[in-house]
């Protein structure tokens, strides 16, 4: 991804986040932790497939909680530049 962002120049509106010791799904904040998941595919005959996720479950939870209010600044200033969601009908 940040290569083919430099190759298109626009390698100033690609923010990477990484965090040590979590896993490869970060979910919104105070979601249960789940190391391992389980899928069905839709094959015939079904197969069932395990996912790891992998994760420890402080580092793991600090990065959701992190990650999450740097979503909602990202949200906040490229859906509503930068003002409180709630002021665009404050005068209705």
């Amino acid at each position: 991804m940040r290569e083919m962002m430099e190759r298109a120049g626009n390698s100033h509106l690609l923010t990477v986040l990484s965090y040590k010791n979590t896993g490869h799904l970060i979910e919104p904040p105070f979601t249960p932790f789940v190391r391992a998941s389980s899928f069905r595919t839709v094959t015939n005959p079904p197969l069932t497939m395990m996912v790891l996720w992998g994760g420890e479950l402080v580092a793991h939870s600090l990065a959701q909680e992190d990650a999450w209010r740097k979503t909602l600044v990202f949200l906040r200033e490229n859906l509503y530049g930068g003002m409180k969601p709630g002021a665009l009908f404050s005068n209705l």
